[in-house]
């Protein structure tokens, strides 16, 4: 396709659009309105829940829709409107909370759009080897959630997406890591992915990016070949394959730039603004 073809830009955030101190460049904000003035619907399509998206870093540029959580829930921006959700199973996920609340990580559960932490688990939260923009938001924008497994044997949460974060021990390795990961493999009806930051992060079965962007390609009326869409990390990949164009940052896992139609330069080096400028104005 020529580059006037593609009509709808999906960004990814974390280790894309912002750099290691969670913060968007200019240029990247210039050649997003430059995209924007060219017909170019600008999405962003992140691991992270509504409330957990960095609105300010944004400044001037002003965006309609979000797929969020991995695709697990699509948003209207104006309105805060939901107009896509797939959850997980409640029910299912009672011996897997179970099971996670005995492993010492740390947990968050997204849902409707925020962020929860069962108190149990939040001291963990100084312990993380994450980016200290990672750990602000973290901290701002979590919740504790009480009676976690009871809420779910009563299936009364819409838990859109988990994500596990994991402490170093002092040999390097991640507490629990290994052990959870071979856990988690063997239990039917979901999607696991490495999000960034060695975390791991599960949603419904069938659920990526891709199927977020392919209910707002039905809504707007496009199709998946007239998007672009840039990304760094396996929740990333079901995204770049679907797509018309699916560009790997820089400093993308290689398992993502070798699936990708083409490699810009890293979050540190305008790598952002460079594809939007080399393959879509």
């Amino acid at each position: 396709m020529s580059c006037a073809e593609y009509k709808l830009l999906a960004l990814d955030l974390d280790g894309t659009l912002l750099d290691t101190h969670g913060h968007i460049a200019e240029s990247s904000r210039e050649a997003i309105r430059a995209a924007q003035q060219a017909g170019v619907e600008v999405v962003l399509a992140t691991g992270r829940d509504y409330n957990g998206i960095l609105w300010e870093e944004l400044g001037d540029v002003s965006v309609d829709y979000v797929v969020t959580n991995n695709g697990s829930a699509v948003y209207q921006v104006k309105g805060r409107k939901c107009l896509f959700e797939q959850c997980l199973d409640n029910r299912q996920m009672v011996p897997v909370f179970r099971y996670l609340l005995q492993k010492g990580v740390y947990i968050d559960v997204f849902i409707d759009g925020r962020d929860y932490a069962p108190p149990e688990t939040m001291p963990l939260a100084e312990k993380l080897d994450l980016p200290d923009y990672v750990i602000r938001v973290l901290l701002a924008n979590r919740t504790p959630v009480e009676h976690l497994v009871e809420q779910l044997e009563a299936d009364a949460l819409h838990l859109q997406k988990v994500t596990l974060n994991f402490w170093k021990e002092p040999d390097g390795t991640y507490h629990s890591r290994n052990d959870v990961l071979a856990y988690l493999k063997g239990i039917p009806g979901i999607v696991l992915v490495d999000g960034g930051f060695a975390n791991l992060e599960f949603t419904a079965q069938g659920v990526s990016k891709a199927t977020g962007l392919r209910f707002l390609t039905d809504f707007l009326g496009l199709s998946m070949e007239q998007i672009m869409a840039i990304g760094d990390s396996e929740n990333d990949a079901e995204m770049l394959r679907a797509v018309g164009l699916g560009v790997a940052m820089g400093n993308a896992y290689p398992s993502v730039k070798a699936l990708a139609d083409a490699v810009t330069d890293d979050n540190e080096s305008d790598g952002v603004a460079k594809a939007i400028r080399n393959y879509l104005l």
